[in-house]
């Protein structure tokens, strides 16, 4: 897990020179996910999951249809709002239906994916603010430790659940379309996946990547395509993708970082001993690189370490 703290807040008066306290809020995020740890996960662990979970979801980096999109907002407003209680008279105003209509926009505001919502009538909002009402009142008596259980069940059912994701454009030439991608990693190695449905496209174990990271402004992966029939020489396949600086390093860092583990763990297959990294990295502080994806810190740089470099 890594925690990541941002602070607000300061102020300073000029004249007295006094300070108002500092505000800081404390995001934590689930890194790396291995599957042989999900029995061993604490309600707490499974919480913070479910969390990570449902932002991919809302801002599209996990596969759902609209109907089960639907079904796990609802799960998580039983989480933290508990039992709906749709109101059985309004006042002359109108106001506790006005309230709950407005808790169902912030439900799915913050839930439901918004690629989903684009270009809808308000109408159509106020149909899916129904339905989002409908199935919370399912839920009805069910605690938030047995909605997360059930939130997770779904939600693994994904091949790919626990991986990061990061949006990409391939560089032409290619084996791929000129179009963007999502790139995935994850504990079995790097998948490339259509960027409209999530479906595989490639996938590569970690054994066959010979090099990866920063080329230029570009994010590279070198993959082994095993040996060629007619020269007997194993052959190469060399990736560029388009992403921005900042989001280059942290996917280098986090394939790093499994290829490490795997490394180290007995159970799981070593690194090849022949893997280079190419890092970006300059001598930016390292806080900048976790800023905004458009904008970029640091300049082109190349630098190789034979080997896995333990982080």
């Amino acid at each position: 897990m890594v925690g990541f703290i941002h602070k607000k807040g300061i102020s300073e008066v000029d004249s007295e020179r006094n300070r108002e306290p500092m505000e800081s809020c404390l995001r934590v995020r689930v890194r790396l996910y291995f599957r042989n740890q999900a029995k061993g996960e604490t309600d707490r662990e499974r919480l913070l999951l479910a969390f990570q979970v449902s932002s991919e979801i809302a801002s599209g980096r996990f596969p759902v249809n609209k109907e089960l999109a639907l079904e796990m907002v609802a799960l998580m407003a039983q989480v933290e709002y508990g039992d709906l209680d749709r109101p059985v008279s309004s006042s002359p105003g109108g106001t506790p239906q006005s309230k709950m209509q407005h808790l169902l926009q912030q439900i799915l505001d913050k839930f439901y994916p918004k690629r989903y919502k684009q270009n809808i009538t308000p109408e159509h909002l106020r149909r899916l603010a129904d339905k989002l009402a409908t199935k919370w009142m399912v839920l009805q008596g069910c605690s938030p430790l047995e909605c997360i259980r059930i939130y997770l069940t779904v939600a693994r059912k994904w091949p790919l659940f626990g991986a990061k994701v990061f949006a990409a454009k391939p560089v032409l030439p290619s084996p791929l379309e000129d179009c963007p991608v999502w790139i995935a990693v994850n504990e079995d190695g790097i998948s490339i996946l259509d960027y409209n449905t999530m479906h595989l496209k490639l996938s590569y174990a970690y054994p066959s990547v010979l090099t990866f990271g920063g080329c230029r402004d570009d994010f590279m992966i070198v993959v082994s395509q095993g040996k060629d029939r007619s020269s007997g020489k194993n052959s190469t396949e060399k990736l560029l993708f388009t992403m921005a600086a900042a989001k280059i390093v942290e996917v280098t860092l986090l394939i790093a970082s499994y290829i490490n583990y795997c490394a180290l763990t007995p159970l799981l297959s070593p690194a090849p001993p022949s893997l280079s990294i190419i890092s970006p990295m300059s001598t930016t502080p390292t806080k900048k690189l976790w800023e905004a994806q458009s904008q970029c810190f640091f300049p082109s740089m190349l630098r190789t370490t034979k080997g896995p470099t333990l982080l």
